[in-house]
């Protein structure tokens, strides 16, 4: 697992991380995740890479808990076992990408 924090004096913007993935070649995909929602007990088949867009996730990887804020990037290895919640009051989006 390795995360990176979002330090650019810019406020992280969609356009802006959808440029990184493609500079680095990845091909992401947009997903959101409503207030209150909780996806538990997720695997990763291939190395993911989770960057938040919009919004706050709070993430669960083998019982280390911590928070991702727009613009925080996250790799995982394969077969890691997860979970997130979103538990703010608005919706939040991360950008994911899986790496063969």
């Amino acid at each position: 697992m390795k995360i990176t924090r979002w330090t650019a004096q810019l406020d992280p913007k969609k356009e802006i991380i959808h440029q990184l993935f493609q500079a680095e070649g990845l091909d992401g995909t947009e997903v959101t995740v409503e207030s209150g929602k909780k996806m538990a007990n997720l695997r990763t088949n291939m190395r993911e890479i989770i960057q938040v867009l919009v919004g706050e996730l709070i993430f669960n990887l083998s019982g280390n808990q911590f928070v991702l804020r727009a613009g925080d990037k996250l790799e995982m290895a394969s077969n890691t076992l997860y979970s997130y919640s979103n538990m703010r009051a608005e919706s939040c989006q991360f950008l994911t990408a899986q790496i063969i």
